[in-house]
């Protein structure tokens, strides 16, 4: 009769308080979407080294977005547990724009004359990964509040990166550069790339668009947040906030990395 007694005090003691008889859930999945502000730091030199107008791009960010399936795995005591394993893998999109003013040039308004026309250099970067990462989370005793971190592993899926130099635009004297067609020849090139003229104002020059130059095969990174549980019956409804810290470079010859300040929600249903 002992025996007895101690299992269904084991029983009650895991029960689901929703579905009483039933034994608390250990496991959860679903999904987990969010929003990403990438921070590019570091730095990568411009396509045109070695000329006097070649600056060196230091920073840039932008909106981008990550979504993907998310399972957490309670530790301990089911029904007391206040910390899990948690595990996502994320399609991750981590765009940047950077900008670096340029001296003034000379240009030519649509009457012929010349003027000097400041100028300014830009890269816009798509860069997206498939992450992998774990993490520890605990949650503050009496709360739903919970301190979470862990590793981050990716794998760059897609990398573009697109440089321009290019006239500040000015509506009361619209100008253009005022070389030819036939002098793009002379600007640096990557590999095959040929720089052009965007369009026929010939107020910017496209430098370069491809693959991002000597991309790293993989990142690595470190995630620190917090999260907030909103129970939903079965279900847990988790907003979060995070700093995603890159690890490693994005290409071989810079020290250029992508953080990320993140905000999203998982959405996880009991199994």
């Amino acid at each position: 009769s002992e025996e007895v007694s101690a299992s269904s005090d084991d029983i009650e003691a895991d029960a689901d308080p929703l579905n009483p008889g039933k034994k608390k859930p250990r496991i959860y999945v679903g999904p987990v979407a969010g929003y990403n502000r990438s921070l590019h730091t570091g730095g990568f030199a411009s396509i045109a080294k070695g000329t006097a107008s070649c600056p060196t791009f230091e920073s840039g960010t932008e909106n981008g977005y990550y979504f993907g399936l998310t399972a957490e795995f309670l530790l301990g005591d089911v029904k007391n547990s206040k910390s899990s394993i948690i595990a996502r893998v994320l399609y991750d999109y981590q765009p940047a724009y950077f900008t670096v003013p340029g001296d003034k040039y000379p240009s030519k308004l649509a009457d012929g004359t010349e003027i000097f026309t400041e100028i300014e250099h830009t890269t816009r970067v798509k860069y997206t990964l498939l992450n992998i990462e774990v993490m520890y989370k605990f949650n503050i005793p009496g709360t739903f509040l919970g301190i979470t971190a862990g590793p981050q592993f990716g794998f760059p899926i897609g990398g573009n990166q697109e440089q321009r130099y290019q006239l500040v635009f000015d509506p009361s004297k619209p100008v253009q550069f005022p070389i030819e067609v036939d002098s793009l020849a002379n600007l640096p090139a990557v590999g095959d790339y040929k720089p052009h003229f965007l369009d026929e104002t010939r107020t910017s020059i496209v430098l370069y668009e491809g693959n991002i130059i000597d991309q790293s095969s993989f990142r690595a990174g470190l995630k620190l947040g917090l999260q907030y549980e909103i129970l939903l019956g079965r279900a847990v409804l988790v907003p979060s906030a995070y700093y995603n810290m890159g690890l490693t470079k994005i290409n071989t010859k810079d020290n250029w990395r992508v953080n990320a300040l993140q905000f999203g929600a998982d959405l996880r249903f009991a199994l």
